[in-house]
């Protein structure tokens, strides 16, 4: 199939630029302010911060242990981010924002022939500004990079399909994205795109085409060219003990077993997807009813709407069977969606294919309801279980706002305001969260105030770092140095040895209600003076801060 070349207009790239532009500055808008969150974003920063003291960025740890959890491209970009804007959080999520906003703009250009200028454009605008944008281009996680490369690696596939022009050089593309999708995240990089390539390629019959002409004599030498080193390199370093790991806890044991309390239902991304979409989900069934009218043609008369739609399914099918669930796991679904969602809403523009005006009023509604619903939460749940952080009543009104403006113009028939309202609503929820719900969850997260009072109180003097009853990974980011150990005592006996391994001084965290027992148990060479106490938002429990300190520090 052969589709002519056409270069794209000056006022195309103009908007595609400014598109880029203003998903860069909603995605990096305060991003950087906000403490890390726990578990996984303190536990990446660590791994970085303890592999830059080793001078080692092939094999991660975290606390003295190897962490098999990621492959090695996630470290490479924060190390990259904090080279630039140093070990904080800008320098962590800056990589991801960059990552998110680059999405935007490579969707923007990449979609232009198979779909036409504004359905390029509007998926772009649906991707920047939809809620789980918002959360997973401004976290220090391998989520954005996987999301990315194989966003890259299928679109170009099936450019190299259906653009014969460009097919050896996007198939070339479509390979060297996977690898790298593999190095972010594991062979999930490769594993669900090829399999996605494959049954789009049975349903239209041309599984030959895969061999044929699908550069795989290339194709597959460049992808080992791209993985193969680093995953060698760190199996030599560590006595392939990282990659046994990987495989079989992180990959395979995720899978087949629930980890970290990470459990669903089958049907569990049904609920989460709708969820993530906002609010642009409010267009999906209309969306899914207009494919669903032309499925017995779609592989042979709109192959790239087969291929856009099989990506989703396959990809949310494939994760609804695994074990472990998280919303994550399904975000590079979204891509496809957007596309389709944006093309529902280009036809309905065009009056091409009108959208159900009553189906667009009922959906409006829905979001209005939602609206509702998260204020009237934010006012009576919220502060029942998290009484420190008050009433959030405030996180329903863009929704609700938005979507009263949205159902004015729908009801007049200008469904481009309805839409102009959306994403007003879209933008103006992030502000809400960034400038006033974020700065009321940072006073609830004390491992910055810890490690801050740490660092005012010794200074350059050594010291040494303690939990009892009580973890959190932020804790070890923030308050202790390069590869510092956080030690867990299993026995209050044992913080005699932990104060003298750190020169006389230890600090010591632990929740509040312990206190009393701990002082108790010291010995009486053991000083105590508490520094901190705090509520703190994932344990549910105040957590106080000791400082421990002997006049004579006992010998390792």
């Amino acid at each position: 199939m052969h589709k002519p070349a056409i270069a794209p207009s000056r006022s195309f790239l103009l908007q595609a630029l400014l598109l880029f532009l203003f998903a860069f500055w909603l995605l990096a808008f305060h991003t950087g302010d906000a403490s890390l969150w726990d578990i996984d974003e303190p536990n990446n920063a660590q791994a970085l911060k303890e592999m830059l003291a080793h001078h080692n960025l092939v094999v991660p740890t975290f606390n003295e242990a190897l962490r098999p959890d990621k492959p090695i491209l996630n470290y490479w970009l924060m190390g990259a981010g904090v080279r630039l804007l140093g070990m904080n959080g800008w320098g962590l999520r800056i990589g991801s924002v960059a990552l998110g906003a680059v999405l935007v703009f490579y969707l923007a250009l990449a979609l232009r022939r198979l779909y036409g200028e504004r359905t390029a454009l509007l998926t772009g605008l649906l991707t920047a500004t939809a809620l789980h944008s918002q959360i997973i281009f401004r976290a220090a996680v391998p989520d954005p990079l996987l999301i990315f490369f194989v966003t890259i690696s299928l679109i170009s596939y099936l450019r190299g399909y259906l653009l014969a022009g460009e097919r050896r050089r996007d198939y070339l593309i479509s390979y060297a994205a996977m690898a790298l999708a593999t190095l972010a995240k594991g062979p999930i990089g490769f594993l669900l795109p090829g399999l996605i390539i494959v049954l789009f390629l049975l349903g239209r019959r041309d599984l030959p085409h895969l061999w044929r002409q699908g550069q795989l004599a290339l194709g597959v030498p460049l992808f080992l060219l791209i993985t193969l080193p680093w995953y060698l390199a760190v199996g030599v370093e560590t006595h392939w003990l990282w990659d046994r790991l990987f495989i079989d806890q992180q990959n395979i044991g995720r899978y087949t077993a629930s980890m970290e309390g990470h459990r669903g239902p089958i049907y569990y991304y049904l609920l989460t997807i709708p969820l993530g979409l906002m609010p642009w989900s409010i267009f999906l069934l209309q969306t899914v009813a207009e494919l669903w009218q032309r499925r017995k043609t779609l592989f042979t008369k709109a192959p790239e709407d087969a291929f856009m739609l099989l990506w989703a399914m396959t990809w949310v099918a494939f994760f609804s069977l695994a074990a472990t669930k998280l919303p994550n796991y399904v975000w590079e679904a979204y891509p496809p969606l957007f596309l389709l969602l944006a093309q529902r809403l280009h036809l309905a523009l065009d009056g091409i294919i009108p959208l159900h005006r009553w189906g667009v009023l009922l959906s409006l509604g829905a979001l209005l309801g939602i609206g509702l619903v998260l204020a009237c939460l934010g006012w009576w749940l919220v502060p029942k279980e998290i009484p420190p952080l008050g009433d959030v009543a405030y996180l329903g009104l863009p929704y609700f706002l938005a979507a009263l403006a949205a159902l004015y113009f729908a009801w007049g028939g200008q469904l481009m305001a309805a839409i102009g309202s959306l994403g007003a609503g879209a933008v103006a929820l992030t502000g809400v969260l960034v400038l006033v719900a974020m700065p009321a969850l940072d006073a609830l997260k004390p491992s910055v105030t810890m490690g801050r009072m740490i660092r005012a109180v010794e200074g350059s003097k050594p010291y040494a770092i303690a939990t009892w009853h009580w973890f959190q990974p932020s804790f070890l980011f923030y308050a202790g140095r390069g590869a510092m150990p956080l030690h867990e005592p299993d026995r209050l006996t044992r913080l005699a040895q932990i104060v003298a391994d750190g020169q006389g001084t230890a600090f010591l965290a632990l929740p509040e209600a312990d206190l009393a027992a701990v002082r108790k148990q010291l010995p009486k060479s053991i000083h105590s003076q508490e520094l901190y106490a705090g509520y703190e938002l994932y344990s549910r429990k105040r957590i106080a801060l000791l400082r421990l300190t002997s006049d004579l520090a006992e010998k390792p």
